[in-house]
């Protein structure tokens, strides 16, 4: 999460990869928005008008994180693992969160902590996520386009 006065969030600290969306067939690129809160609540001062933006992981050559994942039976549902800051931050994997968009990734909500392996099933109706590389005994589900887990 970005926080005021975090040298993370400087801009000049970075010079790397940033995620961008299209709409229109690749007619006009965007930095993606950052969700307003948190999976916990908490507010998130990250706006475009200031370079900040949710940058995600695309591609991971060592398999590290998962690529986003959409069906194309469940209509808009994309989930995705990344941070939000002026660029993807490698270095920091305690930075890297999972989240979530149920509008082709014109918004976007960090659904949980830390980087997850999902999937979605039934139409969007029943998405499942557990903690990517490492041993668990949990999972998340959601039975509702992940409002609620």
């Amino acid at each position: 999460m970005a926080k005021e006065g975090d040298d993370l969030t400087k801009k000049e600290n970075y010079a790397n990869i940033r995620s961008y969306i299209t709409h229109n067939k690749g007619g006009k690129w965007e930095l993606i928005k950052a969700p307003v809160k948190d999976s916990e609540g908490n507010k998130i001062d990250c706006f475009l008008e200031e370079g900040c933006s949710l940058n995600l992981e695309i591609y991971s050559s060592n398999g590290r994180y998962a690529p986003p994942y959409s069906q194309e039976s469940s209509i808009g549902i994309i989930m995705a693992v990344g941070n939000v800051g002026y660029e993807l931050d490698r270095k920091r994997p305690d930075r890297i969160n999972t989240y979530l968009s149920r509008d082709g990734g014109l918004n976007w909500n960090e659904v949980k902590k830390g980087a997850h392996i999902y999937e979605i099933g039934d139409h969007g109706g029943l998405i499942v996520m557990a903690e990517h590389d490492k041993p668990t005994r949990e999972i998340y589900y959601s039975f509702n386009e992940g409002k609620t887990w």
